[in-house]
């Protein structure tokens, strides 16, 4: 069989995961699979954050007042210079439907479709162009676990069939059975036509069984070095802040690990292939099962001596979360160059509203910690949150002031309600605690929930944001340690 995986997730920095994971389970079953990488085009993949220029600093305030004005064309404005210049665009959409139909010539017997929501219009038209040759196509992506997106995009002329969950298990079953048209409805998390009871498949278990990711089909010339991407477990151990969305989606609703020895196997073959140690973890929080946390950092010296890597860490409240000060001494020895941690706020309050499960006097010890073993930490931080004051923002602003010299970048993003989160549920049922907050319709272009946060619009509270970016850009503003310019952009 002949298989046609399209990666719209198109990464800039490193392979997609998933679709890694895709062709090397097709291939173990000797399949003939293909993969269109729009990067190998000149597709430019999402942004990621990286130093600041002076002038962003404006822009951002222009985003932030754009995004919660009150003025209808302001807002329409602000939306139609996005779709200008996010990836996706008439240009990008041109650029990968051509090289799709080049692809096409070779008859594939299915296209696979890897896609976010952002890429509905991209993936109408390649739907299109492979049902003029006949040829079925299926779709995944983390936003199906919601069945009105996936219903959405199941309507699409073209689509066979959509799929939420983890396809490894029995992906070339699943692809028999949609070439076929039989048999389908055995299959959890495959939605068609003929579908009468939708829910995403369960997650999978265990881990080691699968292959490992086979990612030679990626353009590698195309990225500025060569990181390899891998992932040790799947979903959260924390699992219960109210907003994230992370623990909902595809694969991320029970936590899971792999042992030690198959990461480093892993590890080892992926080396092999692509001559590299700078590795990017993809775990959403890399010390969630402490043992391997720290297997790896003992074992990747070992194998590995000149290993560079990346990952995000939880800075959580259990007596042991794996990250003292000897742990991160330890883990900068094993070539752990840059951490990623959820800060979010800097307001007791909020951050006990979020259930994020962070004292903010061990994070503060964190960060001194990782700096002074030679760690570069960037953080994450959230702005509108529900109940959010502006005395809550100025404690944040406060936080970032006192800790500068510990932090190399913060990401700071409006809050965004996400479907099936705790806080969605407690607007949407009980809204009289909220009244600041307007709650729409699920908006199923960008799988969250539209919404409008009264607070936002008042003077005070937009002076504080304003401050906070400020203090955001100093940050921003600073170099990367030699150590970490690697990664820089990767996360």
């Amino acid at each position: 069989m002949r298989v046609l995986i399209v990666d719209l997730n198109n990464f800039s920095r490193y392979p997609t995961l998933s679709v890694g994971y895709l062709t090397s389970v097709l291939r173990q079953h000797g399949h003939d699979v293909e993969v269109l990488s729009p990067l190998a085009r000149g597709v430019s993949g999402y942004p990621r954050l990286t130093r600041a220029r002076r002038r962003e600093l404006f822009v951002n305030y222009l985003k932030f007042w754009t995004a919660v004005s009150r003025n209808r064309f302001i807002r329409a404005s602000r939306r139609k210079l996005q779709g200008w210049h996010q990836p996706g665009n008439d240009d990008d959409q041109q650029v990968i439907t051509d090289y799709f139909k080049e692809m096409l010539s070779k008859s594939p017997d299915i296209v696979l479709i890897s896609a976010y929501t952002m890429y509905f219009d991209i993936t109408t038209a390649l739907a299109k162009a492979a049902k003029q040759r006949d040829i079925p196509v299926m779709v995944g992506g983390s936003a199906f676990v919601y069945p009105e997106i996936a219903r959405k995009w199941q309507s699409i002329p073209g689509v066979s069939a959509v799929f939420a969950g983890e396809p490894e298990n029995n992906l070339p079953e699943l692809i028999e059975a949609i070439i076929s048209q039989s048999a389908r409805d055995k299959f959890q998390g495959l939605l068609h036509q003929d579908s009468t009871n939708y829910q995403p498949a369960a997650p999978l278990y265990p881990l080691d069984q699968l292959p490992f990711p086979d990612f030679s089909d990626f353009p590698w010339q195309a990225y500025p070095n060569r990181v390899i991407p891998i992932m040790t477990g799947r979903g959260c151990e924390w699992d219960i802040c109210s907003f994230c969305s992370d623990v909902v989606s595809a694969s991320g609703r029970h936590f899971r690990s792999r042992s030690l020895q198959n990461v480093i196997d892993e590890m080892r073959f992926q080396h092999s292939q692509f001559n590299s140690e700078l590795f990017v973890f993809l775990d959403l929080k890399l010390n969630s099962d402490l043992s391997l946390w720290r297997g790896l950092i003992a074992e990747i010296p070992k194998s590995f001596p000149k290993a560079q890597w990346t990952a995000s860490l939880h800075v959580d409240t259990r007596a042991d979360n794996g990250l003292s000060r000897q742990d991160l001494q330890q883990a900068a020895k094993a070539g752990l160059s840059r951490i990623t941690c959820g800060f979010e706020s800097g307001s007791p309050d909020i951050l006990k509203k979020m259930a994020k499960g962070i004292k903010l006097d061990r994070l503060s010890a964190f960060l001194q910690d990782a700096h002074h073993a030679g760690i570069s930490v960037r953080l994450t931080a959230i702005i509108g949150y529900p109940g959010e004051t502006a005395s809550d923002i100025a404690l944040t602003t406060a936080f970032v002031n006192a800790h500068r010299d510990y932090i190399e970048r913060i990401m700071l993003n409006r809050f965004t309600l996400m479907p099936g989160t705790p806080v969605a549920d407690m607007l949407t049922n009980t809204p009289e605690q909220h009244p600041e907050f307007t709650v729409r319709d699920l908006n199923t272009h960008s799988a969250t929930i539209d919404h409008h946060n009264q607070a936002m619009n008042n003077s005070r509270y937009q002076f504080e944001v304003f401050r906070l970016m400020a203090a955001v850009h100093k940050v921003n503003r600073k170099p990367l340690k030699a150590s970490a310019r690697e990664f820089e952009g990767v996360m």
